[in-house]
């Protein structure tokens, strides 16, 4: 097969034949080029070697060359190959080479010029935690250095950006591996485009008193720097600080920044460890391994697309790269979503340092509020609804008990209706917490109920007696709701919001109002997909034109607990109950239908049916606030509410105060806690931590424990000389259980009152001189 030749070929021609040496029956041969380049460095004339290897070069061209280049072909390049795999001849040396008739490749050479495919693999998903996440997060990322700010020195600027928190905020805190493990919400991605980066680290292991730990502190003390003050006591009392300082702390476009995250704990183990110790610690943590002056410039090797499933599978091929000893690749990835013209970066690996090796499955969490992701709402199979969940709360913890009628439940216990029965983590380690504020619930309706003819469904709100029955008429949940569908379109996708509610049907017979159309994944068609982790109804527990808010109930006495019954209805406006079941009892035309109606009891596994018509759960909120207020300050256990107080007594003199700390009902009063501190970040101690309600009105205040002049004055160490007078604050917060599945904070109400000690010093009686006895 005669070789192929581009450009003029005027003259008289030379032939040649290139041989790969070493090229085994077979094997895979490289498809290779020979390049003329002028003193310019402009290439004028290519060839391309034919399979059996034979070339030709007009002799004029090869004249012409100041240099001559051989290598793969421009076709077969992905990308722009390395200079370095090239072989490079002067025009007189490679004209040598061809009167000899042969041009020898050796196997070392060619070898590179065969490409490899490199794959990369792994899944995309967006994650919204709630607001109270993040600051939780910055809390427990801040919480290794506050608790041991005295135990090494920091750079002025970070010294300045940790306060002590107060003894009080340490006992209900998560720890940081807790709160990174917490069970947010996570949904797949499925659209998108995945960028692929790539960068060489040539990381040294660190060894005893290694020259690099003084940078690496300043950096993580920079990083520090950045995540803002958790406030323990917002003064005056108010809503919970804004999320977003907190967010840009860790997150980087989207993607958590893993360095950030831990720079807390890193610091201080880098400053309390034992010096042989160190070493260990940081060549077990990559991240703080391998720092960005250690590595090449990230590269961009490939671009893909993410699947329906939210997985993706990228492939490329490449020259293969001679490392050096040491050296690695690590590979990090952007994810970009287009919505009309715009394209948003929704996550970005590379800026956030967040590195995987090429064979690992890589976990992508996008936390970008802008970020798309797609429901799954399962395909065909039984027709069945239930209540999903209640904001983020799984809807198995809401303690409901058993349905004994479409619209009834049985006899609920002391704590029937509230979230986390059994405490654990999942209620921040609290348990039988109150519900209250917006509740934001999400219902299963499987897409077989398509099926049964259901298109609407209807929420009502109807207050509970002791025995679980309903009493008086419900109020229907009237808010207005749409949802957001993701319609792919070319080069990107779009949103568009889609009312579903509240809607009435025109059937003359049997009209119904306040429904709302069920979103099936069905009824999209096959080139959009609803957003994923959107709610069915938004229940304001406070709203002041339902019967359900209600916020006068008195002190002692519990708020009432309600019932929300979810129904379900065809075009038509008729109530569709599950085959088999007893009419439910409600007002209108109503038929059987294939389906059941269940109800959680666990995360994940089986679920329970309930035989009724319509599906109901009792629920508890009471938006009632703490109270936390010190009435007086006690020295001795005698009180005085003066302005300022200057209390001067011996070392055991004791302090104390009067208080009142209680929720109207105890049982929805996490904890209340008194503690102390002296002077500007001296010492602080706690004096009570109480679940039980102190001071209610008409009640009188209560008195709090003890402390000793001299346990304050010199707590946790003494000084030396002995302190004898100090400035104090008394701190004391009640924690409120309230939650509305979203956020599992604790609302608090403080107060804190300032006083000084002064312990007085030993006078002794006055001594009579020798002289004074003479002249008596």
């Amino acid at each position: 097969m005669a070789s192929e030749q581009k450009g003029s070929g005027r003259g008289k021609g030379i032939s040649s034949k290139l041989v790969l040496r070493g090229l085994n029956k077979g094997e895979e041969r490289p498809q290779i080029e020979i390049t003329l380049i002028d003193r310019e460095g402009k290439e004028f004339e290519t060839v391309q070697i034919a399979e059996d290897g034979d070339f030709g070069l007009p002799s004029n061209t090869i004249d012409k060359a100041h240099r001559i280049r051989i290598g793969p072909t421009v076709e077969s390049v992905s990308g722009e190959a390395p200079a370095s795999i090239f072989l490079n001849y002067r025009a007189a040396d490679f004209k040598a080479v061809l009167e000899r008739g042969v041009l020898d490749i050796g196997r070392s050479v060619w070898r590179e010029w065969l490409f490899r495919y490199r794959c990369v693999s792994g899944s995309v998903h967006r994650c919204r935690p709630s607001p109270w996440w993040y600051r939780q997060l910055a809390g427990a990322a801040r919480r290794p250095l506050s608790q041991s700010r005295k135990r090494f020195e920091l750079s002025r600027l970070a010294r300045a950006s940790i306060q002590s928190p107060s003894v009080a905020s340490f006992s209900s805190a998560l720890e940081l591996g807790e709160i990174i493990a917490w069970p947010i919400r996570c949904t797949p991605i499925c659209l998108g485009t995945i960028e692929v980066y790539r960068r060489i680290c040539c990381c040294e292991p660190w060894v005893f008193s290694d020259h690099r730990l003084e940078r690496l502190i300043r950096e993580l003390e920079e990083l520090l720097e950045r995540v803002p003050e958790v406030p323990d006591f917002p003064d005056p009392p108010g809503p919970d600080p804004d999320p977003a300082p907190f967010q840009r702390a860790f997150i980087r476009e989207g993607a958590m920044d893993e360095r950030a995250l831990h720079a807390g704990e890193d610091l201080y183990a880098l400053r309390t460890l034992p010096t042989e110790r160190i070493a260990a610690y940081v060549n077990a943590r990559p991240y703080l391994l391998c720092r960005r002056y250690e590595c090449s410039t990230p590269v961009k090797v490939a671009e893909g697309t993410i699947g329906a499933d939210g997985r993706f599978n990228i492939c490329w091929r490449e020259f293969p790269i001679l490392l050096r000893r040491g050296c690695h690749e690590e590979y990090a990835y952007k994810v970009k979503q287009r919505f009309g013209p715009f394209t948003i970066t929704i996550y970005n690996g590379v800026s956030a340092g967040r590195w995987y090796d090429a064979d690992e499955n890589a976990l992508l969490r996008s936390y970008h509020p802008l970020a798309i992701a797609c429901r799954d709402n399962g395909g065909e199979g039984d027709a069945f609804v239930y209540l999903d969940e209640i904001g983020d709360t799984d809807s198995s913890l809401l303690n409901t008990p058993d349905q004994t009628t479409a619209t009834s439940v049985a006899s609920p216990g002391s704590n029937g209706g509230v979230a986390f029965p059994s405490g654990g983590p999942a209620g921040n380690g609290a348990h039988d917490r109150n519900w209250g504020g917006t509740l934001k619930l999400a219902i299963m309706f499987s897409e077989s109920m398509r099926n049964t003819g259901a298109k609407y469904y209807r929420v009502s709100v109807t207050e509970a007696d002791n025995n679980g029955n309903p009493v008086g008429s419900p109020e229907y949940v009237t808010r207005g709701l749409s949802w957001n569908k993701a319609v792919a379109v070319p080069g990107g996708v779009d949103v568009v919001p889609v009312g579903l509610g509240p809607v009435s049907t025109s059937a003359p017979d049997e009209p119904r109002d306040n429904l709302y159309l069920i979103p099936f994944d069905g009824d999209l068609g096959s080139n959009a997909d609803w957003e994923a982790d959107q709610y069915h109804v938004f229940l304001d527990t406070r709203d002041a034109t339902k019967q359900w808010s209600d916020p006068d109930a008195d002190a002692g006495q519990p708020a009432k607990r309600h019932l929300v019954t979810i129904e379900v209805f065809n075009a038509a406006g008729e109530r569709l109950r599950p085959s088999g079941t007893p009419p439910s009892g409600l007002p209108g035309a109503e038929i059987e239908a294939a389906f059941t109606y269940r109800r959680k009891i666990q995360d994940t596994g089986p679920t329970n049916m309930v035989p009724y018509g319509a599906l109901s759960h009792l629920f508890w909120w009471d938006n009632r606030d703490v109270v936390a207020t010190i009435e007086d300050l006690r020295m001795d256990g005698v009180a005085s509410d003066e302005e300022c107080q200057f209390m001067n007594g011996t070392e055991s003199s004791t302090f104390g105060i009067g208080y009142r700390a209680y929720h109207p009902w105890e049982l929805f009063q996490k904890n209340h806690v008194i503690s102390w501190r002296r002077g500007l970040s001296g010492g602080s101690d706690t004096m009570l931590n109480s679940p039980n309600n102190v001071g209610v009105p008409p009640g009188a205040e209560g008195a709090s424990p003890t402390h000793t002049f001299g346990h304050m004055l010199n707590h946790p160490t003494a000084s030396t000389p002995p302190r004898t007078k100090c400035a104090f604050t008394v701190f004391l917060t009640t924690y409120n259980k309230r939650t509305d599945g979203d956020d599992l904070d604790f609302n608090r109400h403080h107060d804190n009152a300032a006083f000084a000690l002064d312990v007085a010093p030993e006078v002794c009686a006055p001594c009579v001189c020798e002289d004074e006895e003479d002249d008596d």
